[in-house]
């Protein structure tokens, strides 16, 4: 169905029904209770959260609640075939550039040798399972909103769906991860994010295509 078609169809059915950013509203708070409570129950959070929530190290928590909030914004908006998004799509870079310019910082600032002792720990391979673990539930909720819509490009509104959850999951187990170096959190939290990312526009492609 061509996207012209599409938008006269939805405008001659005059049924009632929830918007995909309704149903966001509705199912993400659920969800991501649900992720937070399986963190409290198969996990711990940190001894020391609450000094670390209120120094430089909230970061780690602060930086995956923006991107899921950003990528909240640019689904709502690519839920709808005649959207353009340009907004949205310029906080996103926005906050990208700002990530890329971090690690380009920490990469010149801190020698390999102390990258490759940040990262030889167990914690490392346990951050990389536990944040899409904790992802699903937002991923599923989000991709289960834009059910809801009709997204021209079904990809980029699934990967707008894996950065909300992604997001969402690094900052739940942010709570209960004691690394708080730039250096762990790029190859560590970045990667995981973007995994999440990565399935959510994959799935997407296949589960939004109308």
């Amino acid at each position: 169905m061509k996207t012209d078609a599409l938008i006269a169809a939805l405008a001659a059915d005059t049924t009632p029904r929830p918007s995909p950013g309704a149903r966001m509203m509705r199912v993400l708070p659920l969800a991501v209770a649900l992720s937070l409570a399986a963190l409290l129950a198969g996990w711990h959070v940190r001894p020391d959260l609450a000094a670390t929530l209120s120094s430089v190290a909230v970061y780690k928590t602060a930086v995956p609640v923006a991107l899921a909030l950003s990528a909240l914004w640019l689904a709502r908006g690519l839920a709808r075939p005649e959207a353009r998004a340009r907004r949205e799509w310029a906080l996103i870079g926005v906050l990208i550039a700002a990530l890329a310019l971090a690690l380009v910082w920490g990469l010149a600032v801190t020698p390999a040798a102390r990258i490759a002792e940040i990262l030889d720990t167990p914690d490392y391979t346990n951050c990389l399972i536990s944040v899409p673990t904790l992802a699903a539930l937002p991923l599923a909720a989000s991709l289960w909103a834009l059910r809801a819509g009709a997204p021209l490009h079904p990809a980029r509104a699934g990967a707008a769906a894996g950065l909300i959850a992604g997001g969402a999951g690094a900052a739940i187990y942010s709570l209960h991860c004691p690394h708080d170096h730039l250096m762990y959190f790029f190859p560590a939290y970045g990667v995981a994010m973007a995994a999440v990312t990565l399935a959510g526009a994959l799935i997407g492609a296949l589960l939004l295509r109308w």
